[in-house]
């Protein structure tokens, strides 16, 4: 059986000192491929970034999540796109609605949501 984690938050540079050993660990466990999810513009970057060190091991997503929907601007949407465009980079997201804590208004969530379900 082939185990893929999809969820894999190691973006931050808090991770960094352990970063590597997390993957080796989940290696180690049976996991063959992990995605590391883009929350935010700079967090897809960085992810695109680690993910482009370890082929077919690391994948990435590129996206904004909907607490950071309201730092969208006329940037966002075409540096995701250039971002998707890299073949290590697979998936739009992490994007949705959240409405537990409403960190963005909800008419820019779902804007933005609307915006990158057009880019996948």
């Amino acid at each position: 059986m082939r185990l893929v984690d999809i969820g894999v938050n190691l973006g931050d540079r808090r991770f960094a000192p352990d970063r590597e050993a997390v993957v080796q660990r989940a290696r180690a466990a049976g996991v063959d491929r992990l995605l590391l999810t883009g929350t935010s513009l700079p967090r897809s970057h960085a992810v695109a970034e680690l993910a482009a060190r370890q082929p077919g091991v690391l994948f990435a997503t590129a996206g904004v999540h909907p607490h950071d929907a309201k730092t969208v601007d006329a940037h966002t949407l075409p540096a995701l796109a250039a971002l998707l465009d890299q073949p290590h980079v697979v998936a739009v997201g992490e994007c949705g609605l959240d409405y537990d804590r409403d960190f963005s208004p909800r008419p820019v969530q779902r804007t933005v949501f609307a915006d990158q379900l057009a880019l996948a």
